[in-house]
């Protein structure tokens, strides 16, 4: 390799530019690419038991967070000028205009989930670091191949990390969201069907917190 190849600049997108890409429509139907650091990616595809854990996912926590946050699935998040991604769910504050003007940013956001069957190195390598960065105080990468829930908490902005970390294959996890508690019951089995039964819990506690294994 040259050396002008080494040390040529890396021409980087801004987010304003990236969305300018996507409204002339550069990119087909079906292509799905995030932004990271200003380089575009192109994302994984998704398969059946990727799609049947975030529609598990999904259905459970918009219902029981119905009127009191937004549930948004594979939806932009920026966390900065050069970042946008589409995590496969978000757990969002509810704002005045709905997101109509302008996307969600790190801070609106109380939880978000990934679902890894082939990407586990780019959630954790990579994205987990960013989230920290910009607040994200919940952090979940359900890892498929893994059979294992890893559960994030309590970022460190400055070490780009989280401070607490704990990985589940069964037994349950309970968190609470505007008052709401949710509880993540693994089931026996995971992830089977993903999670086996997530439900509402029968008592409010505060956002971040969890319950130990049960069993």
């Amino acid at each position: 390799m040259d050396a002008i190849d080494i040390l040529s600049p890396i021409h980087r997108l801004s987010v304003a530019q990236f969305h300018r890409l996507i409204e002339a429509g550069v990119f087909a139907d079906g292509d799905r690419v995030e932004l990271i650091d200003g380089k575009m990616r192109d994302m994984t595809p998704i398969g059946p038991p990727h799609s049947s854990c975030t529609d598990y996912l999904t259905m459970t926590f918009a219902s029981a967070l119905a009127g009191r946050a937004i549930v948004r699935v594979q939806g932009a998040l920026v966390l900065d000028g050069g970042t946008e991604v589409y995590p496969d769910l978000a757990v969002l504050r509810r704002r005045d205009d709905r997101y109509t003007q302008a996307h969600p940013v790190g801070e609106d956001a109380y939880l978000v989930i990934e679902v890894a069957d082939s990407s586990l190195a780019l959630d954790l390598e990579v994205k987990l670091p960013r989230f920290a960065r910009v607040g994200v105080p919940r952090y979940w990468v359900v890892d498929l191949p893994g059979r294992t829930l890893h559960d994030y908490r309590d970022p460190d902005r400055i070490g780009r990390g989280y401070r607490q970390r704990q990985s589940l294959t069964r037994g349950r996890l309970s968190m609470t969201v505007e008052g709401i508690p949710v509880r993540v019951d693994l089931g026996e089995r995971f992830p089977g069907e993903c999670t086996q039964a997530i439900a509402a819990a029968p008592r409010a506690a505060t956002l971040g917190s969890t319950q130990p294994l049960a069993r």
